[in-house]
């Protein structure tokens, strides 16, 4: 739906894997607020396999919370907005329940359309089960073995620049049209072809009317561009297809929100472009949602969007896929405690099977946090490698300035302390320079990236309202130092009441100074030679307006990357007291 509405209440349900959302948003003195939240527990699989039923629960939640009707005598939402003042003027709707859909990919040139496929599968709830190129060595027989022995859901291809190959393009078509022909059962496979455009007919002329083929836009369209947005529009569109065809209630849900239900990572990261669009091109805008499934990374470059989406990591059902990309000892340097292997490994396995489940014990909160690091740097790592490149980028290891960074999800909404959220963040992303992190405990941006269609308005003044939280402003210094080495001279200048402080910070501190939730004060920051703290180079300083946080005003000195001791009673010592240093523990 492209019509911006005139409306005053907004109902956005997001669907998970473990938790349903109901989030309603309304007009408060001219301003649109977040009123309520319900959340139940998602009912996408065993016994009921019918998201309907935790949406109406977490509906329930919202009516108890308010007083408010939403529903009528037959289960239905009433809507618009009756005169009683029952009811909704909208609904909006994201989703990343489901099982995982199969894939296979196909392409030609390993830097052209494969990369490009690459980009647009990453940027959804796919996994991938294989990968068939024109220079991959293998013959005909074997291509086609190796879709018949994948069992997709679905094969994503793309080849051939809009008016350039065609002759192998339609080999690979041919190819994949015998395959889908030969999969056991008579298994039905949607296939998304996003090739060159001059090709459509011959491509539906080669499948036949058995299967079903869906056409997009090219993501290649010149060797020198890439395009994936309307293949993105497309591929969301089979993917709602393939979902509904699972799980039961999917299309109600479609029906209510009246075509305003997106991928919970799309909309995620509209809201991440967005913003990078108001922060301005010095600095990048990093969001970050932890899930129980999978880890979605976006980051945005000057309104130039990258979606990373993780399915094999996450907390929950995922939680297993993390020893692909890390080890057990890579996950136990974050302990402050002395934890056995066997019982992290427990844990991972309780974990899958149990996503719902939530720390009750100190250990299995330490356990938990330490895994959430390793799950986000992993999937960091992996959505890094499809960022342009940054002159600021100054090694593989080190991130670029970002300005915000915003992170979701359970475990960092539920942490018993802001500072176990921001200590979490701090060794898992390793900001640098100077950046704000700001957490989204309700899960709101998804729904204000898919309200922003109908409803522009919302997702401006929400972000304003107070609804995330700041935990705070981090400053972190690049560079070389000795272990204790002065490293940095601050000045805070408070505006109104309150006292000004200054002082140094030395190579390997975590620093917090108390700047209380929306405080301003003026920064000055004069780093020592060779360390760059973002103000154009090593050196270099400068002064800012910053605002307080939930944890305060940190100085990060710990060094790029964070360097742990090789022995493990030590570095339980250092994450003790780092969380002690932050304010977390006392």
């Amino acid at each position: 739906m492209n019509a911006i509405l005139d409306a005053d209440t907004l109902l956005a349900v997001d669907v998970g894997s473990v938790n349903t959302r109901a989030n309603l948003f309304d007009v408060v003195d001219g301003r649109y607020r977040l009123i309520a939240t319900g959340r139940s527990p998602s009912t996408v699989g065993t016994p009921v396999y019918d998201i309907s039923e935790g949406v109406r629960m977490a509906l329930d939640k919202v009516q108890t919370i308010t007083g408010r009707r939403l529903v009528d005598e037959a289960e239905e939402l009433i809507m618009p907005v009756t005169n009683e003042g029952t009811g909704v003027d909208v609904l909006v709707a994201t989703a990343t329940a489901g099982s995982k859909v199969r894939t296979i990919l196909v392409g030609l040139m390993p830097g052209v359309s494969l990369q490009s496929i690459r980009r647009l599968a990453a940027s959804s709830y796919l996994e991938i089960v294989g990968e068939i190129g024109l220079m991959d060595r293998r013959r005909e027989e074997e291509r086609i073995d190796l879709i018949v022995a994948a069992r997709p859901d679905l094969i994503l291809m793309a080849g051939g620049t809009d008016g350039g190959a065609s002759d192998s393009v339609l080999q690979l078509v041919e190819t994949v049209g015998v395959a889908a022909n030969l999969l056991p059962g008579g298994k039905p496979v949607r296939i998304v072809f996003a090739g060159n455009r001059h090709l459509g007919a011959s491509v539906m002329e080669c499948f036949g009317e058995r299967l079903s083929v869906t056409l997009t836009p090219n993501v290649r369209p010149s060797l020198e561009l890439e395009d994936l947005a309307p293949a993105r529009i497309r591929l969301a569109e089979v993917m709602a297809d393939i979902r509904t065809a699972r799980v039961s209630g999917f299309s109600e849900l479609e029906q209510w929100s009246r075509g305003n239900f997106m991928s919970t990572a799309d909309a995620f990261g509209r809201i991440i472009r967005y913003l990078s669009g108001i922060y301005g091109p010095d600095k990048g805008v990093l969001g970050i949602d932890l899930g129980a499934s999978q880890a979605t990374i976006a980051a945005a470059f000057d309104g130039m969007l990258r979606i990373a989406v993780s399915s094999d990591l996450g907390l929950g059902t995922s939680l297993p896929g993390l020893l692909k990309h890390s080890t057990l000892a890579d996950v136990m340097r974050w302990m402050p405690v002395e934890i056995p292997e066997y019982r992290l490994r427990d844990y991972i396995g309780n974990k899958a099977l149990h996503p719902g489940t939530v720390p009750v014990e100190m250990d299995e909160l330490h356990i938990e946090y330490a895994l959430a690091r390793e799950v986000i740097r992993s999937a960091l790592s992996l959505a890094k490698r499809e960022w342009p490149m940054n002159k600021a980028m100054r090694s593989s290891w080190l991130l670029p300035p970002f300005e915000p960074i915003i992170a979701s999800g359970g475990a960092l909404a539920r942490a018993p302390h802001p500072g176990y959220a921001a200590l979490m963040l701090l060794d898992a992303v390793q900001p640098t320079g100077i950046s704000t992190l700001v957490l989204d405990p309700y899960n709101l941006t998804p729904a204000l990236g898919v309200a922003a269609g109908p409803m522009p308005v919302i997702p401006v003044q929400v972000l304003e309202s107070g609804s995330y939280v700041s935990l705070g402003t981090v400053v972190a210094p690049v560079g070389q130092a000795r272990h204790g080495r002065r490293i940095l001279r601050l000045n805070l200048e408070r505006e109104g009441n309150g006292q000004d402080m200054s002082g140094e910070i030395r190579m390997g501190q975590l620093v917090v100074l108390p700047l209380a939730q929306g405080e301003k004060t003026r920064l000055t920051l004069r780093p020592e030679r060779g360390i760059d703290i973002g103000f154009g180079g090593p050196g270099r300083a400068g002064a800012l307006r910053v605002a307080g946080g939930a944890v305060g005003l940190i100085i990060d000195a710990r060094g790029r990357p964070i360097s742990l001791p090789k022995d493990a009673g030590q570095r339980r010592e250092l994450n003790q007291k780092w969380l002690w240093d932050i304010g977390a523990i006392e």
